[in-house]
């Protein structure tokens, strides 16, 4: 087993420590959660025995936030040695729950809010690490902002989401973060863009509630509230989440495939909005971002061409020609993945309208 984990952690590449202060710009994403339970890994094309990720977790479970600075390694978040514990989590009202997906998004607002609040001047650009293009947000007429209605915590959160958005486009693309591997198994997974709404929307809480608040108090106030938020959508145990899990296998997720292969998932969500339902439920809570759409006038999130990624090939010659794509290109570009995806035997696409309750 040590020489399995060794393996692994070498294949997964551990992220090097950082120290993480209110300029820290998060990493795209936390080493986690690909949907399903007892999921199994290979290495290249070598199966890697006795190896699984059980990959649920308890409400209780939702204890140490770490800000997502880069120092959680991969095999550390795998086999739960990091002080942050992520995984999946079935609700009667929000479907499944990623909670990786929702600290990273929680993070993001943190951090973009600190960047609007702390500014020099009304206008501002933000470089980001790249994926797949050159991610920047531009700012601008900031001064505009409404500290009273909370709106600089609201661009932020929203701006987050956007983000997110872009993340899903991207991995289903060929985006490598971590460890050299295509995280194909991830792209429009059906709860990630539920789950990354729901971390802004608990991060523009705790702001408003603590418009000058810290990293450090963040750190320390974002698990109380994503608890509050898992008991509002009615969280199930652990021992639920696997059972649910499993009536999905061969559905939603494939057990006999390893990851990192893409098929492990074989039903996604491509349907970019800002207002969602979560999937797999009856009577779900909806959640929202649309009444603060007119705030993208202040900030948009660009995707600028860089390198030539051959992936993007298939997407027609006007889109591929534009040197800036934003969230308006976001919903073209994933009907194409869709269409792609749609025409692949292991697709079950037509199960996204399944139920569990």
């Amino acid at each position: 087993m040590k020489r399995i984990l060794l393996l692994l952690s070498l294949a997964f590449a551990s992220i090097q420590p950082s120290v993480a202060d209110v300029n820290t710009v998060p990493v795209g994403i936390r080493p986690c959660c690909a949907f399903g339970t007892g999921l199994k890994a290979e290495l290249g094309s070598v199966p890697v025995p006795f190896y699984s990720i059980k990959n649920v977790l308890n409400t209780e479970d939702v204890d140490a936030h770490v800000f997502n600075d880069g120092s959680s390694s991969v095999i550390g978040s795998l086999i739960g040695t990091s002080d942050e514990v992520n995984g999946l989590i079935f609700t009667n009202k929000g479907g499944f729950i990623d909670t990786a997906h929702v600290r990273d998004t929680a993070d993001f607002t943190l951090y973009l809010y600190h960047s609007i609040k702390n500014r020099d001047s009304d206008a501002l650009e933000l470089a980001l690490t790249p994926e797949l293009r050159t991610r920047r947000i531009v700012f601008n007429n900031l001064d505009k902002l409404d500290s009273a209605n909370n709106e600089e915590a609201k661009l932020a959160g929203l701006l987050a989401f956007r983000l997110a958005q872009w993340h899903e486009i991207g991995q289903w693309y060929g985006l490598v973060s971590v460890g050299g591997f295509k995280e194909y198994p991830s792209a429009f997974s059906p709860e990630d863009l539920y789950s990354n709404m729901l971390g802004a929307l608990i991060a523009m809480e705790i702001i408003k509630i603590n418009p000058d608040i810290s990293q450090d108090a963040f750190v320390v106030l974002f698990p109380q509230y994503f608890r509050k938020y898992l008991k509002m959508l009615d969280a199930q145990d652990e021992d639920t989440t696997i059972e649910q899990l499993k009536k999905l296998d061969g559905i939603w997720w494939d057990s006999n495939k390893r990851l990192p292969e893409k098929w492990v998932v074989k039903t996604r969500d491509y349907h970019y909005s800002l207002d969602l339902i979560p999937n797999g439920v009856t009577k779900g809570t909806p959640l929202s971002l649309q009444a603060l759409s007119d705030l993208e006038q202040y900030g948009q999130l660009q995707l600028v061409a860089a390198d030539k990624i051959d992936s993007f090939d298939i997407l027609p010659a006007a889109l591929k020609e534009k040197e800036i794509w934003t969230h308006q290109d976001f919903q073209m570009i994933a009907n194409i993945s869709k269409s792609v995806d749609d025409k692949n035997a292991n697709n079950r696409n037509d199960a996204l309208t399944m139920k569990l309750n």
